[in-house]
């Protein structure tokens, strides 16, 4: 005869067993309508931007900008967390394991994004596989600074220097961005300048001001001051035109290194994961934001030129820039100690 008891207690695992299979749509459906809760209700709290480098540089002005704008159209704070060193990986990284609700972003530029994944090989963040790209917000053009008692007053004076004291001449670099540009310019020139690495542009540019280095390759954002200082000399921008506030600044391309070419980039992304929904929330506020008169003067006053602020055109830069970077690493050898 069978044990009732076992019967029992079968029939009532079957039940529960049942009970719960039927839970389970139940529990989906539930949680997906609170996931479209928090989407359509987004931001509900402060959202925290990461700057991977010291306060006073390119980046952390442009993300201070920007998280004003956001937070006078969200109505909630939008602070700034400033996470510098390491060539910028620090702050990378730590938003790359952020939880990717749309409450920790990123604001980075070519260097942190484009350039570390080519010259690092053991990295701790995949650019394009740890992140969403959000927006591009804006490019600046670099220049060509010294110490005012280096006795150089042009590129072709420059490189006459470098070549007559090979390893002698110190370049201050706040990172990937401006380490890169000096190694394309030593490749093209065929010079021999040896870097020393700062905690973020503004860093660098003190650096060169107190005569501890005596030149760099910085974004006009970051070396205003220094250039408003009087301590140091300005003897070329990077792009291929001249710049609209330096008429009387020559391009390196005119001024013996034909081809000379680089410009930075400023962009927001997002960890991946991100819902599609707030990456379009945040997008759309960045667009907006970026096309405010009150905004785009104050970027511009920095000599920036304002992006398009979609996410497909910060996608697609990424992309050809690492190709880019990635050949020059490649065909120069080039190794950075991690």
């Amino acid at each position: 005869m069978a044990n009732p008891h076992a019967f029992a207690a079968t029939a009532c695992g079957v039940v529960a067993a049942a009970v719960a299979l039927l839970a389970l749509p139940l529990q989906a459906c539930a949680q997906a309508h609170a996931q479209a809760r928090a989407e359509q209700g987004y931001p509900e709290r402060t959202v925290r931007i990461i700057v991977p480098t010291a306060a006073g540089g390119s980046i952390d002005t442009t993300a201070r900008v920007i998280a004003a704008a956001l937070a006078e159209r969200w109505g909630k704070p939008v602070v700034i967390e400033n996470r510098p060193g390491a060539a910028m990986i620090i702050g990378a990284e730590a938003a790359a394991k952020s939880p990717p609700d749309g409450y920790t972003l990123l604001v980075a530029h070519d260097g942190t994004m484009a350039m570390n994944p080519v010259v690092y090989p053991n990295l701790a963040y995949h650019s394009q596989r740890d992140f969403e790209p959000l927006a591009l917000l804006t490019s600046i053009p670099e220049v060509v600074l010294v110490n005012e008692a280096l006795p150089v007053k042009s590129i072709r004076e420059l490189i006459a220097f470098a070549k007559a004291n090979p390893g002698k001449l110190n370049h201050a670099s706040g990172g990937t961005a401006t380490l890169l540009a000096l190694e394309l310019f030593k490749a093209m020139a065929e010079v021999d300048i040896t870097n020393v690495p700062f905690r973020g542009g503004a860093p660098a540019v003190t650096g060169v001001m107190s005569g501890e280095t005596q030149v760099i390759f910085a974004d006009l954002a970051t070396a205003n001051a220094g250039m408003q200082s009087g301590k140091l000399r300005t003897l070329a921008v990077t792009t291929l035109t001249r710049v609209p506030r330096l008429r009387d600044v020559p391009t390196i391309d005119e001024s013996g290194v034909p081809g000379y070419d680089v410009a930075t980039w400023i962009g927001a992304f997002a960890p991946a994961g991100t819902p599609k929904a707030i990456l379009d929330k945040i997008e759309g506020a960045i667009k907006q934001a970026l096309a405010a008169p009150d905004v785009k003067a104050k970027l511009e006053a920095l000599s920036m030129e304002i992006r398009s602020g979609a996410r497909e055109d910060l996608r697609a830069v990424l992309a050809a820039d690492m190709g880019k970077w990635g050949r020059l690493v490649k065909e120069k050898n080039i190794r950075i100690a991690q």
